[in-house]
């Protein structure tokens, strides 16, 4: 049960309404209201998850990049603002979507690092992030791709052949990448359409898995599921255009480690496409 009393305190207003949304990946979602707006509410078990979240999305305000306003947050709950959508074209969403992330791939920092200064996370799990990390293929291999091949493996959902075909991938990444073409850009980490909300004010991002990396990470994953159509493409590339090995080496490469998550989640189900990506890769 929501504590009423609680956020009514938190919000200086009373909360007339806790109203059941969805679950969560890690806990039960609210959204409250009160005489003069709605908020989200996000609940889990205890842990430092939501107070990640949190720091995450006060993180993308920073590059002026929409994101949820946080109002509280503890090892038990994040208190938000809650996003309003509005009916809006399919192409001016994917207009919108693009110019967003392609104003978010532009953020780099100075140390030239890939990963984050603090571990992210994304779905249940927890992404390490080394801020030390200036080699992509190593930070790819060691801090994405072998973390969670080793999880499904451990949970029976990867077999040992494929398990030892990534191994084999990790060792010699660093030939199948040119390093001198990537530079580290600021990435959502986890663009499905369910994390990315649109009104007429343009798209708000929610649920990021933040870090920096590859920009492409993220252009492999949209193609994934064909989040976003022509028109996206046509926009962002106009700002960043694709690498020259993108659909050949990069899609399948990146495409791999989100395969692995959601079968990390929800089972073999997503064998068939982890083993297409390394079957595309030759290994």
């Amino acid at each position: 049960m929501v504590d009423t009393a609680y956020f009514s305190d938190i919000l200086n207003e009373d909360v007339q309404r806790a109203a059941f949304l969805t679950q969560g990946q890690i806990g039960p979602i609210y959204r409250l209201e009160t005489h003069t707006g709605r908020y989200l509410l996000k609940t889990s078990e205890p842990s430092d998850r939501l107070a990640t979240e949190a720091n995450m999305l006060e993180d993308i305000k920073k590059y002026d990049i929409a994101s949820p306003q946080v109002f509280d947050v503890s090892r038990t709950h994040l208190l938000m603002e809650y996003i309003e959508e509005e009916r809006v074209s399919v192409t001016l969403q994917e207009e919108m979507a693009a110019q967003t992330l392609a104003k978010l791939h532009s953020v780099g920092n100075d140390a030239h690092m890939y990963g984050y200064w603090y571990d992210t996370t994304i779905g249940p799990f927890e992404q390490r992030n080394e801020q030390t990390q200036y080699h992509w293929a190593l930070f790819w291999a060691q801090m994405r791709l072998m973390p969670m091949a080793q999880r499904c493996y451990e949970s029976g959902a990867l077999p040992k052949r494929e398990m030892e075909r990534i191994e084999v991938l990790c060792s010699r990444l660093y030939t199948r990448i040119d390093m001198r073409k990537i530079v580290p850009s600021l990435i959502h980490g986890d663009l499905w359409s369910g994390n990315i909300l649109f009104n007429m004010k343009g798209a708000v991002l929610i649920d990021p898995a933040l870090y920096f990396a590859d920009r492409e990470v993220e252009l492999a994953f949209i193609a994934m599921f064909n989040t976003f159509g022509e028109r996206f493409w046509e926009v962002y590339t106009q700002v960043h255009p694709l690498s020259g090995d993108f659909y050949e080496t990069r899609v399948p490469l990146y495409q791999l480690y989100y395969y692995l998550v959601h079968m990390a989640i929800y089972g073999e189900s997503y064998l068939a496409g982890t083993m297409n990506c390394l079957d595309t890769l030759k290994v």
